[in-house]
């Protein structure tokens, strides 16, 4: 059968499937009398609605047809379902709210979802009393400054203050203002969220330097406005999640980060092995510590000499010598002596790397390993009559390493077409080096996902032509 030609052509298709998930693929270019075809299709089973309802893949408009449905199931799954759009959610709060005052519940999820408009968030806000309500909206990204001020505002004595104080302190849309308002009213922790907001004022920085709560000196450690005397002070505290946080600061001076590297915690020196500044002494002092996490995070730096490489594709740990493998500057010479390393994980790392020849990677697909033979799968230095070859092993992350390398061609990929694995048939619909012809038949696959992933391809072309 022939790739259809036109939007019309396409949904005819989907309806004479009689497949819902189809049709919801191809809603959103059908016409209108298609259109009154499609939701007959996709709703007339109320198991069908209930599903795309539910379903993290239904398209945003066929979830707002389903809107307007009365049924208190369909409801839930609409208000649940991330992907449910702004003017849905908007019809669904105000048919929830004139229904009864027992749809507290419905507006919790409402509260919560991702597409709440402001006005619904702002009305929640207002003129709502169920905490559960109240509380999602001092959590949800959508809310902007002026709607966490009314809800401040509004239970300054309430019982949920506190958990109103926390979820606000820790919102990125709280301004500095408000932050002042939760610094000299709440409790440490709030305090301590205040601290490490990035819209934190300075003048909270300074009154930060006088509090004693760990938590509080945790966050002002890792501040980048600091400076060397107050950074160098914290670098001496006492508890160890606070020299963490110094560890990381970018501002750290070099006597800082080198006190810090003979650190009695181990985790305070993973910290400072990770850094992009170390000096040659550090790196010297850090790449013979006991701790293997501490020299696995220095083989994964890429700013060390090869002089350490060297010294660290020789560790007795497997993860050192895989950190080597796994740095974008591990020099070729090392590359071709971890490739016969005793240990699978280190050779998979070699495999995956894209430093790694082709004649090196031709070895490696004798490996037995399956880790090693699906990096080598992946990687786009891989010859490609090699990667013909792995198209056919049994082992399926093998064969999805060769779909998700970029180096891949159409000839290579189009066995993979017929793969027995659902998921890598609806990985090649959106491949680039296919052509349309090729995918059209996953239309008429036998697992849904793939069929409405093809449907939901095709019909993007029409989609993109009218706009």
């Amino acid at each position: 059968m022939r790739v259809a030609n036109s939007a019309t052509a396409l949904v005819d298709l989907a309806l004479k499937a009689g497949d819902s998930y189809s049709a919801a693929a191809v809603y959103s270019i059908a016409e209108s009398k298609q259109k009154h075809q499609l939701k007959e299709l996709m709703f007339g089973k109320r198991r069908d609605a209930l599903a795309l309802a539910r379903w993290e893949h239904t398209p945003a408009s066929v979830l707002e047809a389903l809107c307007s449905a009365s049924d208190d199931a369909i409801v839930v799954r609409l208000d649940k379902n991330q992907n449910t759009p702004t003017l849905a959610i908007s019809k669904l709060y105000v048919a929830e709210n004139q229904r009864s005052k027992s749809s507290a519940s419905l507006t919790v999820l409402v509260a919560q979802h991702r597409h709440a408009s402001l006005s619904v968030l702002k009305n929640i806000a207002q003129f709502e009393d169920d905490e559960a309500s109240l509380l999602a909206v001092s959590k949800n990204l959508a809310a902007n400054s002026e709607v966490l001020s009314i809800l401040l505002d509004r239970f300054e004595s309430s019982s949920i203050l506190a958990a109103l104080q926390k979820n606000i302190s820790e919102h990125p849309s709280t301004s500095p203002q408000l932050l002042e308002q939760l610094y000299e009213k709440g409790d440490v922790y709030v305090k301590a969220a205040v601290i490490g907001h990035a819209n934190c004022p300075l003048q909270l920085i300074d009154k930060a330097l006088l509090e004693e709560n760990v938590f509080i000196q945790r966050q002002l450690a890792a501040d980048k406005r600091l400076n060397n005397e107050v950074i160098s002070r914290l670098s001496l505290h006492q508890d160890k999640s606070v020299r963490c946080a110094v560890a990381s600061n970018a501002i750290a001076s070099n006597d800082v980060i080198k006190l810090l590297a003979v650190d009695e915690s181990d985790v305070v020196r993973r910290v400072i092995a990770s850094r992009l500044d170390l000096t040659s002494h550090v790196i010297s002092r850090l790449m013979n510590d006991q701790d293997v996490w501490v020299r696995q995070k220095l083989a994964r730096n890429p700013t060390v000499s090869f002089g350490v490489f060297d010294k660290l594709s020789k560790d007795l740990q497997a993860d050192v010598r895989r950190g080597v493998a796994r740095n974008p500057r591990c020099p070729v010479k090392l590359l071709h002596l971890l490739a016969k390393d005793e240990d699978y994980w280190v050779r998979s790392a070699v495999a995956y790397q894209h430093r790694t020849s082709k004649q090196l990677l031709i070895e490696l697909a004798d490996d037995t390993a399956v880790d090693v033979l699906s990096g080598v799968a992946n990687n786009p230095n891989t010859p490609q009559r090699l990667l013909k070859k792995l198209t056919a092993s049994a082992e399926a992350d093998v064969r999805r390493g060769v779909i998700l390398n970029p180096s891949a061609t159409r000839l290579t990929l189009l066995p993979l077409l017929e793969d027995a694995y659902y998921l890598h048939r609806l990985m090649l619909v959106g491949n680039s080096k296919l052509k349309d012809k090729d995918k059209w038949h996953l239309c008429f696959d036998p697992d849904y996902q793939v069929r409405f992933t093809a449907f939901k391809y095709f019909a993007g072309h029409f989609i993109k032509s009218s706009s």
